[in-house]
């Protein structure tokens, strides 16, 4: 009887250690690259702008090669990127009001990159549903970036965003509309 009750003392001190352990992450976020999905968010005017986006690697591969000409790029891996916005905004004299939509990026043969909007959250694009399409700007770095990042910053007057990949860089800025 006292070696049952022994086992049974020591099966739920166990069990409560266990409990302590899983409920102390509970809280804690998750490394962002583990499920494969990240997120950048900066405050603005009165407001705010997030995107999520699929964290794919590069893993060896020639983004020259995956990334063909004309063809929308959604800028993530198995999620729609999502650009949400809680205050409208103005990229080069193109207005989008707050809302949630998809991003896409689109190059030409001569590496002239478009930023396309798309009111669906939905992978492939549909052109019907672009409603914005600014130029991106578009260089090459010399340190390649493994895994995608899309990072949003701060800048005079309004915020720029990021995309790093490989050597592709991919740059839009933009600012509140007022």
């Amino acid at each position: 009887m006292k070696k049952a009750l022994l086992v049974m003392l020591v099966g739920l001190v166990a069990l409560g250690g266990a409990w302590v352990v899983t409920d102390r992450y509970a809280e804690t976020s998750v490394s962002a690259h583990e499920p494969g999905e990240d997120e950048t968010t900066v405050a603005l005017g009165k407001g705010k702008v997030t995107i999520h986006y699929g964290t794919p690697k590069l893993a060896g591969r020639n983004l020259d090669e995956m990334i063909k000409p004309g063809v929308a790029w959604f800028m993530g891996m198995n999620i729609p990127t999502t650009f949400e916005t809680t205050v409208a905004l103005e990229f080069n004299g193109k207005t989008i009001p707050p809302g949630k939509y998809a991003i896409f990026a689109r190059p030409d043969d001569q590496k002239n990159w478009t930023l396309l909007v798309s009111s669906a959250i939905a992978r492939p694009l549909k052109p019907e549903t672009v409603v914005l399409e600014t130029p991106l700007q578009f260089a090459k770095d010399g340190a390649p970036q493994d895994l995608l990042k899309i990072t949003l910053e701060k800048i005079e007057g309004g915020a720029s965003m990021m995309v790093a990949w490989g050597t592709y860089r991919l740059q839009a800025d933009f600012k509140p509309a007022y």
